[in-house]
């Protein structure tokens, strides 16, 4: 008997986890932390670097199977951003694609990113909910491009 309320309440519980998992992902696969809100400050991107990646330690490895580039940007406000803590004017960025992995040579290549370039770009900053709270968004760049995974 005193094993068989504990089992009881573990199926329990595997159960409720079953069904309410899919609910805290986002119901269909969306989002976790979702779904969040954000204000858009539409702008332009100019890419400041396009170079081999290199990697910050020993250890850290190479990123992607093909080879990776190291890809920075500076963003413009089309109209001033005042009164915004998570908008710092001058700062330079890491581009990559939405998986976090660096871009590669022919994904540079596809999508024009070479170092002077501007690019229409929005920021987006969170106002409810707890996703990523700084995001920019490329409309000409599909950052979830992953064709560089594939074999040529």
């Amino acid at each position: 008997m005193r094993i068989a309320l504990p089992l009881t309440v573990l199926c329990a519980l595997a159960a409720f986890w079953a069904w309410a998992s899919p609910a805290l992902a986002g119901g269909d696969g969306g989002r976790v932390g979702g779904p969040c809100r954000y204000d858009t400050f539409p702008g332009k991107a100019v890419i400041e670097t396009v170079a081999p990646w290199q990697p910050s330690s020993p250890m850290e490895g190479i990123p992607a199977p093909y080879p990776p580039l190291a890809v920075t940007f500076t963003f413009t406000p089309d109209s001033p951003i005042t009164g915004e803590p998570l908008y710092r004017p001058g700062l330079t960025h890491q581009l990559t694609l939405v998986n976090g992995m660096p871009p590669g040579t022919r994904f540079a290549r596809k999508y024009g990113i070479v170092a002077g370039k501007a690019f229409a770009c929005e920021l987006r900053i969170i106002r409810q909910g707890t996703c990523t709270p700084v995001l920019y968004e490329f409309p000409d760049i599909d950052r979830a491009d992953y064709f560089e995974l594939k074999r040529p």
